[in-house]
């Protein structure tokens, strides 16, 4: 099939979330391999000007009133062969053109969340509607097959995920992939300085949005920091992200009176310099996740990982197993794990290297890539 295949990967957002990171890196790897591959994106979207980077074609969509048309339109001008959505507010519109197009292209969804979606049609029609749809993780898949059902947990996100109707055997897995020539162990000493974080100092981060109402466990991150640094004096606390909670992060931060320990930064463009800088990535999830690629990230990059034995976390940081998973909402696992690690001798070079090495082999965006074109190809 590939000497026939156009791909058209469909997007509404592409404002740089996970999901969104991810549809970049499917465009830039099946271009890659040589796939015809364009996407349908906003015109001003957050991330298009690095899909003219990678010389990846663009097409005007919105998603709006015209948009299932304007689909249309584009599947059968540049008769496509694959449609692929990767957010759920766009599943039903690339469905629906897809359906109606001439040449009748096989539509492919991807699921980025650890939760089936949320409306009726789509619990029981996606699954008919589609022609594969693809987890990213082998938790989201068994939710969306078996559903998953916590009604004591006190994150009422988790008390009920119901899982789709149908045909299951539609559902495949492919992992998410990263940029490992990003990705990889460097020095980030001017970082280190910029904050005041000299050598003795071990630096704790966390990295991901945080809105209303959990985030993803930075409130939790800071209670933590407050008792680490009274049993590790040299420790230094680093949380990048943005969300409508900073507000709430600010106030806690000073309510420990952790200001010069504490440093809140903006999402930047420099997330792979600022994980060099950092000592262990803490992921301390407490909501749901799909899979958790920010661990791959600090793998990648030699450092270790103290995160929540959660959803599909386990399968990330199955890739290196380095650092330590805790129970999730427990402060005093997370406490301890922070103090046993702050307490490691420095990582050699050689080993991370070796970590780095070890996710290049399996998750790289090239390897997801691959393992999407397999998939399209048996469709």
């Amino acid at each position: 099939m590939q000497n026939k295949l156009k791909v058209l990967l469909i997007n509404s957002l592409l404002k740089g979330g996970g999901t969104d990171n991810q549809c970049l890196l499917l465009a830039r790897g099946l271009k890659e391999l040589e796939i015809p591959v364009i996407v349908a994106c906003p015109q001003r979207a957050e991330l298009s000007s690095l899909l003219e980077d990678y010389g990846i074609e663009t097409v005007h969509w919105e998603k709006n009133l015209s948009g299932i048309f304007q689909l249309w339109k584009i599947i059968n001008s540049r008769e496509i062969s694959i449609v692929h959505a990767h957010h759920g507010r766009d599943y039903w519109p690339t469905i629906v053109a897809g359906s109606l197009a001439a040449n009748k292209p096989k539509i492919v969804l991807s699921r980025h969340m650890a939760k089936s979606p949320g409306s009726w049609i789509s619990k029981h029609y996606l699954l008919e509607s589609c022609d594969c749809l693809v987890a990213v993780s082998h938790f989201t898949k068994k939710v969306l097959i078996q559903g998953d059902y916590d009604p004591l947990c006190p994150i009422k996100e988790r008390h009920q995920r119901d899982p789709l109707l149908g045909d299951h055997r539609k559902i495949k897995v492919i992992y998410g992939g990263i940029d490992t020539q990003r990705f990889y162990p460097k020095k980030a000493i001017q970082l280190r300085n910029k904050l005041g974080i000299e050598e003795e100092h071990f630096l704790f981060g966390m990295i991901g949005s945080y809105d209303f109402p959990v985030g993803k466990g930075q409130l939790e991150f800071i209670e933590a920091a407050y008792q680490v640094q009274k049993l590790l004096p040299k420790s230094r606390f680093l949380l990048i992200g943005r969300g409508n909670m900073q507000q709430l992060l600010e106030e806690k931060i000073k309510s420990y009176s952790l200001q010069d320990h504490f440093f809140l930064i903006p999402h930047n463009s420099e997330i792979e310099n600022w994980i060099n800088a950092l000592d262990c990535l803490v992921h301390p999830a407490i909501a749901t996740e799909a899979f958790g690629l920010v661990i791959l990230e600090a793998f990648a990059c030699g450092k270790p990982v103290i995160a929540s034995f959660l959803d599909g976390i386990p399968e990330a940081f199955e890739a290196c197993q380095f650092g330590r998973l805790i129970p999730p909402w427990s402060i005093q696992e997370l406490c301890q794990a922070m103090v046993d690690i702050g307490n490691w001798p420095p990582i050699p070079e050689e080993k991370r290297w070796e970590y780095h090495k070890k996710i290049a082999s399996s998750y790289s965006y090239n390897i997801m890539a691959k393992n999407m074109l397999k998939l399209y190809d048996t469709l």
